[in-house]
Order: C-alpha cells, then structure tokens, then sequence
C-alpha cells in the first residue's frame, strides 16, 4: 500500500529554520516582515514534503499539518535560545523602554509606561517567558499558513489521483498444460 512520507524530517527543518532566524538577534528582524520566518519554515516543510512524497500529491492540509509542526518545533527552539538571549539583553531591553516613554509628553502615558517599566524590572522572566509564548501562538499559527502556501506554490501534481497499485504478478501458472 502506497502511504504519505513522514512529516517529520520536514517539520524539524522548517522549525530549525523558523526557531533560528527569529531567535538570532539580527535575523530576527526579518519577523517584522509578516512573521517572515514562520513563513518560511512552513513553507519549506511543506516543500520538503511535497518532493518526498514521488506518488501521492501533497494535499493543502498536510502542508498545514506540516507547517503546524514546524512552528512547534520553531517555537521550542525559541524557548532555548531567545529566551536566555533576551533574558542576557535584558538591561537594554529596558533603557530602551526607558528612552521611548521620554518620547512621549502624555503624563498618563508616561505613568502606565513607567509602571509597565517597573513591572519588566521586577519580574524579567516573567515577561519574557509571556511574550515567547504570546510569539509562539502566532509563529505555529503562521508557520501553518507558510505550509498551506508552500503546497499552493510547490505541488505540481494539484487533481490528479494516484496510479492505482501494480496487481501482483503469480509466480506460478495455474493452468496445467493442455487445459484452456
């Protein structure tokens, strides 16, 4: 029986490239561009699978199943390394926040601004950890996205049914000689 490959290997690489590209400091910019990253490794899982699968066409919800991984994997990824990233860069994080609340000239903004400061302060890992996750929902649900668009750009064989399986050839004739 013909069967659809794994999603694995294609959800691990999506997911490295999805984990590694928004949790490296300056390629994580390329987030800010719709979530380019999630993008890409749903996209690319969805790719992985769709050549890996020489039969059967990939359809658009194991490209979403794909890229659903992918951000699982993506999101895991981000957990080790941009948490303990962010958690080191912690200290300009807040002069950061700092230097946009001086922007501003509202005094109740300022306040609010100041208070969410104080809070960022006093619980880092706190915040941190709400904000990965916060991201993380978004990356899977984006990385999904990136699966279901990467099979619409990289399955060819869109309608078509597969061949149906070869019979099996007896390796014996039945018919004894002089019968027929």
């Amino acid at each position: 029986m013909i069967s659809k490959p794994s999603k694995l290997q294609p959800a691990l690489v999506g997911g490295l490239i999805l984990g590694l590209g928004s949790s490296i400091p300056v390629l994580d910019y390329g987030n800010f561009c719709c979530c380019l990253w999630a993008l890409v490794g749903g996209a690319v899982a969805a790719r992985m699978l769709a050549r890996r699968s020489p039969v059967l066409p990939v359809t658009s919800g194991d490209g979403a199943v794909a890229g659903l991984l992918s951000g699982l994997v993506g999101s895991a990824i981000g957990l080790l390394i941009s948490v303990p990233i962010k958690l080191l860069l912690w200290s300009r994080v807040i002069e950061g926040l700092r230097a946009t609340s001086d922007r501003y000239n509202d005094p109740a903004f300022r306040t609010a601004f100041a208070e969410a400061i104080r809070m960022a302060e006093q619980h880092p890992m706190l915040v941190v950890l709400l904000s990965w996750l916060m991201f993380s929902f978004v990356e899977i649900g984006v990385a999904s996205l990136g699966g279901v668009i990467g099979v619409a750009f990289f399955e060819k064989r869109k309608g078509q049914t597969p061949p149906p399986p070869p019979q099996p050839q007896l390796p014996y004739d039945f018919n004894p000689p002089g019968s027929s």
